[in-house]
């Protein structure tokens, strides 16, 4: 069983030698362990000094893409290079190297597709107190809408089987942590977590310039991942409002209506009652037919996968010919 361990990395020459030297290089059940260096176009010497710390490979974009497609371009190397198990750690040493055994367990004796290391934040230390309610507000809010138990939905360290791996399929730039999640929930993966304490941290997250910005760009991402996922609820719920408005002052005017059937005095209440229940049907049409794109869009995704699969079968009997 070969585990691949990717490192999406930007500007990271100063502190990958840590993470390298943090690598395991023996785990039970798995027979071969590869790292694999993604530069996302550093403009310092990251990829030089990947390849003289140990690095199995090492691929680089010409500029820089962003986390998510970095992500995908290591999990697309990772399957080529023959990678059973995906671990994917951060170029920061924010993550602990000696807890990837840990992670990968619970794939290797088939109990997990998707293992995350949960950092603990309500009980580390090392986590503000403003930071340790907004986690804690965000973890719930992806709970309710993936309808599965994660504690720690934004952290990147993660292990993943070849299976899921192989499906995974982001359509934002921003990060992949929060709608992998809702993909192994449709998909009714298995998903289990590991406690992990982190390191301390060596410098601020590029990935955002404030807690503002990343609130609205995740709320972003779980408002499209729930409505992609779960297009019938999301367009159900946001329809409900205007149906029941809409049913409450049409009972109003049936009400003054039956006891006075000339009293025209409550007619603007069956006029925006219509107008309510027009929006709120439309509304719920657009869940309808959310749901059947949902259903083509499985498809389409099902047929990726067979073709990756064969893709990925075709160059390993290359490679042994």
């Amino acid at each position: 069983m070969r585990l691949v361990i990717q490192i999406p990395c930007y500007n990271e020459e100063e502190t990958l030698p840590e993470v390298l030297a943090d690598m395991p290089t023996e785990i039970e059940g798995i027979d071969d362990i590869q790292i694999l260096v993604v530069d996302d176009g550093s403009a310092d010497r990251t990829a030089e000094v990947a390849m003289q710390h140990g690095a199995t490979r090492v691929v680089q974009h010409r500029g820089n893409r962003g986390l998510a497609q970095t992500f995908l371009t290591g999990l697309d190397t990772a399957l080529e290079m023959g990678a059973d198990i995906i671990v994917n750690t951060d170029g920061d040493h924010q993550y602990p190297g000696d807890r990837i055994d840990d992670l990968v367990k619970p794939i290797v004796e088939g109990d997990a597709d998707l293992v995350i290391g949960d950092r603990q934040t309500q009980s580390d230390p090392k986590v503000k107190p403003g930071k340790r309610l907004f986690y804690r507000v965000g973890n719930f809010v992806v709970r309710s809408a993936a309808g599965i138990e994660v504690n720690d939905a934004p952290s990147g360290f993660r292990a993943m089987s070849r299976a899921f791996a192989m499906g995974v399929y982001l359509t934002n730039p921003f990060s992949y942590t929060i709608e992998t999640i809702f993909a192994a929930a449709e998909n009714r993966q298995p998903i289990q977590e590991v406690g992990i304490r982190t390191n301390e941290a060596t410098r601020k997250s590029r990935l955002f310039k404030g807690i503002p910005q990343y609130i609205a760009r995740s709320a972003s991402i779980i408002l499209s991942g729930y409505s992609m996922h779960n297009p019938v609820k999301a367009f159900g719920w946001v329809s409900l409002p205007f149906i029941l408005v809409g049913v409450g002052l049409g009972l109003r005017f049936l009400y003054y209506y039956v006891q006075d059937p000339d009293y025209s005095g409550y007619i603007q209440s069956l006029i925006l009652a219509a107008i309510c229940l027009v929006v709120g049907t439309l509304v719920f049409v657009f869940g309808i037919l959310g749901g059947l794109v949902r259903t083509n869009r499985l498809l389409l995704q099902d047929i990726r996968l067979r073709i990756r699969r064969l893709e990925l079968e075709s160059r390993e009997r290359s490679k042994n010919t």
